[in-house]
């Protein structure tokens, strides 16, 4: 009997370590080949001399090279699951958000359709799988649970919306969305079903190659990567959350994101204070703070420290969670309001 369990766990690590091999070297094509790919599909990043302050011309396949392994891998384990339904619908919703991506790289969307095109896939989602709906709040410092009941569609859409409209902003700088996607990979296969396993383990072995090129500067993640990326984690963390409620609380969840949404909600009112549309473009985000005052390196240590490591210690001890999110929150506050001396005006990679 022991001897039958110890090789099931070797044929599950082996099995694993397939799939972040395969989805790796799949990543790896696309990003050797993203120049004469993003030229034929007409997505590429030119500078601009003012928000976008990267030095060439470089391609948008950051989407392809994640987006493609990772719906490859729903594809597979729904397909092998009891749970066909819920890995086909995320999957063809991760589809449908990198399509719009693309679209708005090649051709610039306007900011309110995008949003509007993001809710209606949202609510079909919810529609066609309604156990992805949050119904219900578990707090690990309360004693009873808020339930949602007929606000649970709205309010889970307007989660989900946020998230990507959040991760999209903070898209600006490399590294930054891709390192937090890795963060919040390892932090949902601490707490995921054994079916999940294999498309967490794709998703991670993509986000690392492609890291690795972005960083570089080969490559930028585009909007058809935070799209995708964003949408598939966010109905990925509402399933993990709805099963495994008992161990994973919505204060947990809500401080692994926590810093791109405070960050995506203070740069909004600051634009509308400014007679501004929340939607519109500038350099007022935290990863542009943080490179105003820091190498970029070290910027993106920051960064990954204050928005990534307190969820992923909190997720090792969840009653810390509340303390983690207040210490982020007052490392954040401080970071945004110390004087700006403006440091760089021109850069490497930016968005």
């Amino acid at each position: 009997m022991k001897e039958r369990a110890i090789n099931g766990e070797w044929q599950d690590a082996i099995g694993g370590l397939g799939v972040v091999a395969a989805a790796a070297a799949f990543s790896a094509l696309i990003c050797v080949l993203a120049q004469p790919i993003c030229t034929r599909l007409g997505v590429l990043d030119a500078p601009d001399g003012r928000r976008k302050l990267h030095p060439v011309t470089t391609p948008l396949a950051g989407g392809l090279a994640i987006g493609l392994p990772t719906v490859a891998a729903l594809f597979m384990t729904g397909s092998m699951s009891i749970f066909l339904p819920l890995y086909f619908v995320v999957a063809f919703a991760g589809v449908g958000c990198l399509l719009l991506g693309l679209l708005d790289d090649r051709a610039h969307i306007r900011p309110t359709y995008r949003l509007f095109l993001s809710l209606l896939l949202a609510l079909a989602v919810l529609e066609i799988v309604p156990a992805l709906r949050v119904t219900f709040l578990r707090f690990s410092f309360l004693d009873q649970v808020a339930f949602l009941e007929q606000f649970a569609l709205v309010f889970t859409a307007i989660c989900i919306v946020g998230l990507q409209n959040a991760i999209n902003m903070a898209d600006g700088k490399n590294g930054v969305v891709m390192g937090l996607c890795l963060f919040w990979c390892v932090e949902l296969l601490l707490f995921a079903p054994d079916s999940m396993r294999p498309v967490l383990l794709a998703l991670g072995g993509a986000l690392v190659v492609t890291l690795a090129f972005n960083l570089r500067g080969r490559l930028f993640l585009g909007d058809s990567g935070s799209y995708s990326l964003s949408f598939i984690i966010a109905l990925l963390v509402i399933y993990v959350y709805d099963v495994t409620f008992t161990t994973l609380p919505a204060d947990l969840v809500a401080l692994w994101f926590l810093i791109p949404v405070v960050d995506c909600l203070r740069v909004m009112a600051l634009r509308v204070t400014r007679g501004q549309s929340p939607l519109a473009s500038d350099r007022s985000h935290l990863h542009h703070i943080l490179y105003n005052r820091l190498p970029w390196r070290w910027g993106l240590t920051v960064y990954m420290g204050l928005a990534g490591l307190p969820g992923l210690l909190a997720s090792f001890a969840p009653g810390t969670t509340l303390a983690w999110g207040i210490a982020a929150l007052c490392c954040y506050g401080v970071i945004v309001a110390w004087p700006d001396r403006g440091r760089q005006t021109t850069g490497n990679t930016a968005k």
